[in-house]
């Protein structure tokens, strides 16, 4: 191949435009202030806003997750067309690349987690580090392949934005964020950390069981769960080796959110759903639990009589 010293310490191009890519998370907000104010100021009910810029700085979906009664609220991200929030324009977004849990915390404040579903390209946090998973107590914001999303709370009890985008900006600061770690296929090869607890048993079969089907039983600790635990027929999830089209590559998180563990499904094609009921898009689990996903595969959930040490 011929050598060119043209090619020698050259750097990557910025998936930004030029005006962008010195700053792009403050530049992006200045440039679409006016937008995104009049969108979050829409906005009347407790919950979180979240918008989403391309890489050349046109702002391109924005949508509003409503905190119900519970105060847990979830949404998914990504290029697939059923997803909560699309990202149609760059093919470097997953499928279903990311799932947003907001919650309210202590004293009313909103706490929100961004949990990347084993994507090609993860996350990036806002000061440029790879990430999988990311926690903030109040706003939000990261890159997704070369998409900027802001996650802005809403509602009564939050300050409300001025007319300075400069001000407005400065008023996000300090951020209390941290990175998580990462969420985990049902069959993690990673011990279990010493401190965590056995909290359940997953068994995965099909839906309508025949003589010879694979069953597999799985352990569940307290820190997959943590992390969130991805059921589907991708590789970057484990479902028992059942090989089922119906089946979406990611179908299904289960995740733990304070003392409680939820089914959240990821905007999946064909559903899923406890029994005979109509199929859910976030359930809480409480006692032996059956659920269907697409018809197809069966996933049992029974939590542990006693917690023991894994």
């Amino acid at each position: 191949m011929p050598h060119n010293p043209a090619d020698e310490g050259a750097r990557p191009r910025s998936p930004w435009s030029a005006d962008l890519a010195g700053e792009p998370f403050a530049a992006v907000f200045r440039k679409q202030y006016a937008a995104l104010r009049a969108a979050w100021a829409a906005q009347g009910h407790e919950g979180v806003m979240i918008a989403a810029i391309d890489r050349n700085g046109l702002f391109d979906a924005h949508a509003h997750l409503r905190l119900p009664e519970s105060g847990i609220a979830h949404l998914i991200i990504g290029r697939h067309e059923r997803c909560d929030v699309v990202l149609s324009r760059d093919n470097d977004v997953s499928l279903r690349h990311l799932l947003l849990r907001a919650t309210r915390g202590p004293g009313g404040a909103l706490h929100l987690r961004a949990i990347d579903l084993r994507s090609r390209t993860g996350l990036l946090s806002e000061d440029g580090r790879p990430c999988e998973a990311i926690a903030s107590r109040g706003p939000l914001f990261i890159q997704v392949a070369s998409y900027i999303l802001f996650f802005f709370p809403t509602g009564p009890g939050v300050r409300a934005w001025g007319n300075d985008p400069d001000e407005t900006w400065r008023s996000f600061a300090p951020r209390d964020q941290e990175i998580l770690p990462p969420a985990q296929p049902l069959k993690s090869r990673a011990a279990p950390n010493p401190n965590s607890v056995r909290l359940a048993t997953i068994t995965i079969e099909n839906a309508s069981p025949q003589p010879g089907d694979l069953t597999s039983t799985h352990a569940v600790t307290s820190d997959q769960l943590e992390r969130g635990i991805l059921v589907g027929r991708d590789d970057r999830c484990s479902h028992g080796g059942v090989e089922e089209g119906n089946l979406s590559r990611v179908h299904l998180v289960l995740l733990s959110v304070d003392d409680e563990v939820w089914a959240i499904d990821t905007a999946s094609t064909n559903g899923t759903r406890a029994g005979s009921a109509p199929p859910f898009r976030q359930m809480r689990l409480s006692g032996d639990t059956r659920l269907i996903l697409a018809d197809a595969l069966a996933l049992r959930w029974q939590p542990a009589t006693l917690s023991v040490r894994a």
